[in-house]
């Protein structure tokens, strides 16, 4: 790749943000006092990333971190308590592009985020959001059966109905992506297009605005409903959506059903 390709690559970002309803812990206010600390979403999300070797902020020896996911961008949340569905956590990144076939740091980047608001409270956690360039996307099917795997550990008590809203800058046709979803989630997934009379949830879009959007919605069973279940159900619909040519940029929102997936602030 030549220097400005690179550079140019880098300048694409994609987001990751959780929704859901966050309860601080009784005593967050008695240890932040006691500790003289600061710390809001930014430096939480900051510091895990770098505890587990996906990013780092230092400017000094050390900096480049040889697998490095991403460079920061912006990260931030709203943890009103009121009790009311929020953006709890943001996230966005330049993700890194010299890492052969990695795929899209769509779960490293959840853990991070579901890390920082276990730290301060406890979650009701109600939907997860997704915008990637998706010509930055890899060929994941090999992965994904190792995924499906994973998830087919989970109690069988534990299936949640939820709703998929895709947003594309050009035509997919959903009944392939519904297939290919299906496909992709190796019997574990239960997909199929929504009703016109479903109530979705609406995609706001982060860190990027949509140009004449393609919008598309579905209901999918999913064998449990985790943030890192979320993920993988998100990445599902990336790998079927570059089969099928969309892109330049897709917006994914994953939702408990008559959720209102609304931005912090």
């Amino acid at each position: 790749m030549q220097e400005d390709e690179a550079e140019g690559a880098d300048s694409f970002t994609m987001a990751v943000a959780l929704y859901g309803v966050l309860r601080e812990y009784p005593w967050i206010g008695q240890v932040t006092a006691d500790h003289d600390l600061d710390e809001d979403l930014f430096s939480l999300a900051v510091k895990r990333a770098a505890a587990y070797g996906f990013s780092s902020t230092r400017l000094s020896a050390g900096a480049e971190l040889g697998g490095q996911r991403w460079g920061h961008a912006d990260a931030g949340g709203d943890w009103s308590q009121d009790g009311q569905v929020r953006e709890l956590a943001s996230l966005t990144v330049y993700p890194a592009t010299g890492l052969r076939a990695q795929h899209l740091p769509v779960l490293p980047m959840t853990r991070v985020l579901a890390d920082a608001l276990n730290r301060v409270g406890e979650v009701d956690f109600r939907g997860l959001s997704t915008a990637v360039p998706m010509h930055l996307a890899p060929d994941t099917q090999f992965d994904l059966v190792g995924e499906a795997a994973w998830y087919a550990l989970a109690a069988p008590d534990s299936r949640t109905r939820a709703t998929v809203t895709v947003t594309v800058t050009e035509a997919a046709a959903a009944k392939e992506v519904c297939e290919l979803t299906r496909e992709r989630g190796h019997d574990l997934l239960r997909v199929e297009p929504a009703s016109q009379n479903e109530r979705l949830p609406v995609l706001r879009g982060i860190g990027h605005d949509l140009e004449s959007p393609r919008l598309s919605a579905f209901t999918c069973d999913v064998p449990e409903w985790t943030p890192e279940a979320a993920a993988w159900l998100a990445e599902v619909f990336i790998d079927s959506l570059r089969c099928v040519g969309a892109g330049p940029i897709a917006g994914i929102e994953i939702a408990l059903p008559g959720t209102t997936l609304a931005n912090g602030g």
